[in-house]
């Protein structure tokens, strides 16, 4: 009996806790608050006061998923927790030390928040230090997913001036619960000098848009890491009434690490400036963030010539300016020269190849004189694209890298006179005579030169291969063109001089040494062999530019214009076999209404209905989505990776990327996963979804491949030349775990 009565005493001593530490369960962490949509609750980092005039606090969230509560400037939409500490005693109100939140963007609204678990920490300043504390915590907040819902929690904290027993000086009184809130508290933005990175200038100016002119905000940073993967965030907190878009970069300079970002200004009324406004600028790279107070400026050379620090922004902007505009103009220069290995630029290797066999026998003067001519015609082409381009992008339209091919007026002539260029090769007609219309034309086709004087045909070679030449992408050329889309006239004037000069390296390489045509072949018999493949070519090329025409116009239409267009060459080769000279007139008059009406088919056909599921068709091999951006940030949030792709049929670097990375064995079955959604845009046809889609990453030009995921939803931007790793990559880096607060 008395046995049995130790044993119960021993267990019911063995479930007393040990003297202080009931107290520090209590005292640290109040009870959970749960919802249907998150649980919360207070936490403390100390178990006592001791002697400290500040204690640290934590308000907990765990979030359900595709839940979110905002941070303290919502953006868009939404409202922050609100604090009330009234019935607290022995403390003053405390204030939420905010970790970097993370960007929502959905339906073009633009909040900033968190998800899934975050602990706000909060600073309470103790009345007096030797007396214990009383806290009375209610939080309003929002939160919302599909809807948003206001709720209100009450929470309750006894904090004693201090836990008997407990000696250990500095240390004494730390809860079990101060390293959770001290890992979130190291995400609150560094405020001071002396940081990591730096806000280094910050001024308004105008950007030319594609419906008007866009007030923006120029933000340059220092301290940037320029091989981080993460996409830098950068906020601005000042007029309630603005709103302010995501960062795109738009300059970097790499000796310094300063990267210079363009951010759209909303809200902001015609006779309304922000310039002298103060604003709170947050940046955010990686799991690195700071904070400055800055003032807008008028101009990155700033307003005050008393301020050393304004002038010494300014000569670093300016330089940042310069050194990115030179070392943007060496990748034009790089792209375009890349450009002349790109497939849609194939087919002109026949007249490259003609002229250069045939300038082997001519002076040394005149080889020189036909190449350079070819080179000017290059040049002058691109001045000509950068001047329709910028009038555009005035005139409030749409502009792009090969939109061109869009237009089916363009399409029907580059299809006839790639058809011509076919006939010529084949020997089916010469046009003689200095006199007669289309003695350029001819000059051209023929390469043909009279006393060294007749430069046209070269002159038009260039510009022909320029217009061939810009349905293909190549690498850095995306950048480039970019860049100058998104600048000024002076940028885009720039940037495609420097396009136009690349792709003519090979033509001023043997301006500079004749010589170098003379290691080809002499012309011989042979060259009609060569003639009639390079006529083949053409005539391929012809046939892509009637298929890209039949999603323009139909089908029946592109039928229409080849027909015309095969009976003007039947006809041709009926007139270069004929010798009844009256017969050759005939058949040329004919030949000639077959090209008028090849020209004007299009003009009687008929649309075909744009495809809501972005033009394809159901023979893909690959389980492809309509495009829809507003869908992303879902799939994204359901811990899916996406990946994006805006082709077209006039693209041939897109088809290239499609034939040899994406619908290959491999890529295929990594893409047809489950958590893996593919995205199709087709702008073949002008999309203005899909335009201002590309414009908001800098891009004015396909092809554009991009992976979304919950490691990435931001998006990784692949290059324009796809590569099997590169893509493998990118879904492995996006794929990751959907904790997006953490990071």
């Amino acid at each position: 009996m008395i046995r049995s009565l130790f044993l119960a005493l021993g267990l019911v001593i063995a479930t007393i806790p040990p003297f202080g530490a009931g107290a520090s369960a209590q005292t640290a962490a109040s009870n959970w608050v749960d919802e249907d949509f998150a649980s919360l609750r207070l936490i403390s980092a100390r178990d006592a006061i001791n002697g400290r005039d500040e204690i640290r606090l934590g308000l907990e969230f765990e979030l359900k998923p595709d839940w979110k509560i905002y941070w303290r400037s919502a953006g868009d939409a939404g409202f922050p927790p609100q604090l009330d500490w009234a019935g607290s005693t022995n403390i003053t109100d405390g204030q939420i030390r905010w970790p970097a939140p993370h960007r929502f963007s959905i339906f073009g609204l633009e909040t900033f928040g968190y998800k899934d678990h975050i602990i706000l920490p909060i600073d309470v300043p103790i009345t007096d230090p030797a007396t214990g504390a009383k806290i009375s915590l209610d939080v309003d907040y929002l939160v919302c997913s599909d809807v948003c819902i206001p709720a209100q929690a009450n929470f309750t904290l006894d904090i004693p001036a201090s836990l008997s027993g407990d000696t250990n000086g500095d240390t004494a009184g730390i809860s079990r619960f101060a390293h959770d809130i001290e890992k979130f508290a190291s995400k609150v933005p560094l405020r001071g000098d002396n940081l990591p990175m730096s806000v280094s200038d910050i001024w308004q100016s105008t950007a030319q848009s594609d419906e008007n002119d866009q007030t923006v905000l120029n933000v340059a940073v220092t301290g940037l890491d320029q091989t981080a993967i993460d996409p830098v965030e950068i906020l601005i907190e000042g007029n309630l009434r603005l709103g302010f878009g995501a960062p795109v970069p738009t300059a970097t300079d790499d000796a310094t690490g300063t990267q210079q970002f363009r951010i759209p200004i909303y809200g902001l009324k015609d006779d309304q400036t922000t310039i002298g406004d103060d604003v709170i600028v947050t940046v955010i790279a990686g799991p690195l963030a700071i904070e400055q107070d800055r003032q807008i400026a008028a101009a990155p050379s700033g307003t005050s010539s008393t301020s050393s620090n304004s002038s010494s922004n300014a000569t670093s902007s300016t330089s940042i300016a310069t050194t990115s505009l030179w070392l943007l103009g060496a990748l034009a220069l790089l792209g375009g020269f890349i450009l002349n290995f790109m497939p849609c630029v194939l087919p002109v290797l026949s007249l490259k190849v003609m002229s250069a066999m045939k300038a082997q026998g001519s002076a040394r003067n005149a080889t020189r004189r036909g190449f350079l001519a070819s080179a000017a015609g290059i040049i002058t082409s691109f001045w000509l694209i950068a001047a329709v381009l910028i009038a555009i992008k005035l005139a409030g339209g749409t502009i792009g890298w090969g939109i061109q091919f869009q237009q089916p007026l363009f399409l029907t002539v580059m299809t006839i006179i790639v058809a011509l260029f076919a006939f010529n090769m084949w020997g089916l007609f010469e046009i003689n005579g200095p006199a007669e219309l289309g003695n350029a034309a001819n000059d051209t086709i023929t390469a043909r030169e009279q006393s060294g004087h007749h430069l046209g045909g070269h002159f038009l070679t260039g510009m022909f291969a320029t217009l061939l030449a810009t349905p293909c992408s190549a690498p850095f050329l995306g950048t480039a063109v970019g860049f100058a889309l998104a600048g000024s006239s002076f940028d885009i004037f720039w940037i495609f001089t420097l396009l136009g000069i690349g792709l003519a390296i090979p033509y001023l390489a043997i301006a500079a040494r004749p010589e170098i045509a003379r290691l080809l072949p002499k012309p011989g018999r042979w060259m009609g062999f060569v003639k009639g493949i390079l006529g083949v070519a053409l005539a391929g090329t012809a046939i892509w530019l009637l298929s890209v025409l039949a999603v323009q116009i139909g089908m029946a239409g592109a039928i229409a214009v080849g027909i015309a267009l095969v009976m003007a060459g039947i006809l041709l080769f009926a007139r270069h076999r004929t010798t009844v000279q009256k017969r050759k007139y005939v058949f040329t008059a004919l030949a000639t209404l077959g090209v008028l009406a090849a020209l004007f088919a299009p003009g009687f056909s008929k649309a075909p209905i744009q495809n809501t599921a972005s033009g394809r068709t159901g023979t893909e091999t690959l389980p492809w989505r309509p495009f829809a951006p507003d869908e992303i940030a879902r799939h994204v949030a359901d811990g899916k990776t996406v990946l994006v792709d805006i082709t077209a049929e006039w693209c041939v670097t897109c088809q290239v990327n499609k034939k040899l990375v994406l619908e290959t064995d491999d890529i295929a079955k990594a893409l047809s996963a489950d958590d893996v959604v593919l995205m199709q845009g087709d702008w073949t046809r002008p999309d203005p979804v899909i335009s201002q889609y590309l414009a908001g990453y800098g891009r004015y030009g396909i092809p554009f491949n991009a992976v979304f995921g919950p490691k990435a939803p931001d998006g990784i931007l692949l290059s324009e030349l796809l590569g099997k790793q590169e893509v493998l990559d990118a879904i492995a880096r996006a794929s990751g775990g959907t904790d997006l607060v953490k990071k």
